[in-house]
């Protein structure tokens, strides 16, 4: 009986459980040095976050990586990122830790190859619940030659 009753609760409450979630669209907007401390170097990375779906989605955090050129360049962590509202555009602001000997092979590669057609690639993991899986997202772009230089040169 108490197997029963059980059942029946956990049943009516996985109706309450969302639906499958379209993925969200990321978008990398800027990317600005913040701080350095010896050979780590801090950068702010601006983001537009889209959520395509008729609901609101509440994160418990994002883990996130940057990739220029092959190269795995930016990561980091998040557990303040805010709700990203139905149907809306969100700006979301994260840190990230450059990873030192992967600029040095960057900047070898650019010095090499040049800069013509570089691509970044971003990876991040959404944390939504407990209950759901992670969303994975993926965004590639072009590096702007300028930008490619400024990261080269560790100009602005």
């Amino acid at each position: 009986m108490r197997l029963l009753v059980l059942t029946t609760f956990f049943l009516v409450a996985c109706t309450g459980l969302p639906t499958a979630l379209t993925k969200p669209e990321i978008k990398v907007v800027s990317l600005t040095p913040i701080a350095a401390d010896g050979f780590q170097q801090r950068f702010s990375v601006g983001l537009k976050v889209t959520n395509p779906n008729s609901e609101d989605i509440v994160l418990r955090g994002m883990s996130y990586s940057i990739d220029i050129g092959g190269h795995d360049i930016f990561s980091g962590v998040s557990g303040a990122v805010p709700v990203l509202k139905a149907y809306t555009e969100t700006p979301v602001t994260v840190e990230v830790s450059a990873n030192i000997m992967s600029v040095i092979s960057l900047i070898s590669d650019l010095t090499r190859k040049g800069p013509e057609n570089l691509h970044y690639t971003l990876n991040a993991k959404l944390d939504v619940n407990a209950l759901l899986p992670s969303i994975s997202v993926t965004e590639t772009g072009p590096v702007p030659f300028l930008n490619a230089r400024s990261l080269a040169t560790g100009q602005r």
